[in-house]
């Protein structure tokens, strides 16, 4: 009964912005390099792609800078970080790379998954130095799960 309350209070029902297929997101394992997209061409400021190992960040608008430095702090030495807002400009200032993808084609390219609510993805996505897309998820709560992004992407630096 208490379990019941518990699982009932504190664990939210997806929202619009979740994964429908639940299972699916924050999976928290690496896709095989055997199964794994590779995107070589993929064009990212700073053209880190096949470089290095990336973290690609996606996201509706602009995210607060302050908790995009403390998402940024969690991405492990070795990788790049690069933001990708759903249209509209970027500031060329920010704290990382920032490119807009109004036309969905960066998401498109790395196989982010569509949210529930039809809209642009939120969420990250994480190639290795290969250019293989080892992680992609929608995560619309990114910046308060920066550990996550260590462990991933610490697993390919």
């Amino acid at each position: 009964m208490i379990l019941t309350v518990v699982i009932l209070v504190g664990v939210p029902l997806p929202g619009p912005q979740d994964d429908p297929h639940p299972g699916d997101q924050r999976a928290g394992f690496l896709i095989d390099r055997d199964t794994a997209r590779r995107v070589p061409g993929l064009k990212l400021p700073g053209a880190p792609v096949g470089r290095r190992p990336v973290v690609i960040v996606f996201d509706r608008s602009l995210p607060d800078r302050e908790k995009l430095a403390e998402f940024l702090a969690e991405v492990p030495d070795g990788a790049a970080m690069v933001l990708v807002i759903d249209g509209g400009d970027v500031p060329a200032d920010g704290p990382v790379p920032a490119v807009s993808d109004g036309d969905g084609s960066i998401a498109a390219a790395v196989g982010m998954p569509r949210p529930r609510d039809g809209g642009a993805p939120i969420g990250y996505a994480v190639l290795d130095g290969d250019a293989f897309v080892r992680y992609a998820t929608l995560d619309p709560t990114y910046p308060e799960h920066g550990f996550e992004v260590d462990i991933v992407a610490g697993a390919l630096t």
